[in-house]
């Protein structure tokens, strides 16, 4: 389990109702029933923000930022900012809530903003709770396509904002890369087809930065490097599977060692099943 979702588990004192998490592990998104508690809180490079969905009471929430202490009620959120740390006493709450890693997640515009009014107040936003209820529906019925979850943050972080009365972001130009850029990282992602591959991988084979390597792909192929990464391996499979592998071999060569989380990475790609694959 990746290191965030790992920590939210453990957090939580009980088995969580729902996580989703991202492919590169950066984001997370939850569902869960919290008992009224009261302890210490923060991270040096987490952002969380929690919506409420039933429950609620008097909030308080003590860190560096200041302090709040108000009536938390269903339709709103709270931000918890990077490295704010203090102590917080809060109700029994079910929220909806998403956390970001922000030392591992590259690709928000213009980082992450400097907000800290934000955590002051109680939220209420119709666009952030639509993301966060698009992103929870379309996880449970198996909808999110590669990279969703990331883009679904980086709406979060914009809006957030936006909220703090920043002016929207100019998008980041970026040069692409080069058709033989496109076609070295193709041919070192077919030769390690079935290692782990993190983006600081790919990006060291052209001899870039992570950062700049993930802006340079999305302006060549519109993807991030998740997406790409797992386009590329579900298109080895579709021929693989055409010529009479196994789900199970292929999977393993495509490096997923569950071959469950294989077939469901195919059907968002793909749209069917990997079993249906060769007799579409």
């Amino acid at each position: 389990m990746p290191a965030l979702a790992d920590q939210l588990h453990r957090e939580a004192a009980q088995p969580m109702e729902g996580t989703v998490t991202s492919e590169d592990g950066s984001v997370v998104l939850l569902r869960h029933g919290f008992q009224a508690s009261e302890g210490a809180m923060g991270h040096p490079h987490q952002l969380r923000l929690g919506l409420l969905l039933a429950g609620g009471g008097n909030l308080y929430q003590r860190t560096s930022a200041g302090v709040l202490q108000a009536p938390w009620h269903p339709g709103q959120f709270n931000v918890v900012l990077p490295g704010d740390h203090g102590h917080y006493a809060s109700p029994a709450v079910e929220l909806l809530g998403m956390a970001i890693d922000t030392a591992q997640w590259r690709d928000a515009p213009g980082g992450f903003p400097d907000v800290p009014s934000l955590s002051l107040r109680l939220h209420r936003d119709p666009v952030i709770a639509s993301v966060l209820h698009a992103l929870w529906s379309s996880a449970q019925v198996d909808a999110c396509v590669p990279g969703f979850l990331q883009y679904g943050a980086e709406v979060v972080v914009r809006r957030l904002a936006q909220l703090a009365g920043h002016p929207p972001a100019r998008p980041r130009m970026a040069a692409p890369l080069s058709s033989r850029q496109l076609r070295q990282l193709q041919g070192f992602i077919e030769e390690h087809r079935s290692q782990p591959l993190d983006v600081a991988a790919l990006a060291g084979v052209l001899g870039m930065e992570p950062t700049t390597f993930s802006r340079a792909l999305r302006a060549a192929t519109g993807m991030p490097p998740y997406t790409y990464l797992t386009q590329r391996r579900m298109q080895w499979a579709q021929q693989a599977l055409q010529g009479g592998l196994s789900v199970t071999e292929v999977a393993m060569a495509c490096g997923y060692a569950n071959p469950s989380k294989f077939s469901a990475a195919f059907r968002r790609v793909v749209g069917v099943s990997p079993s249906a694959w060769p007799r579409r």
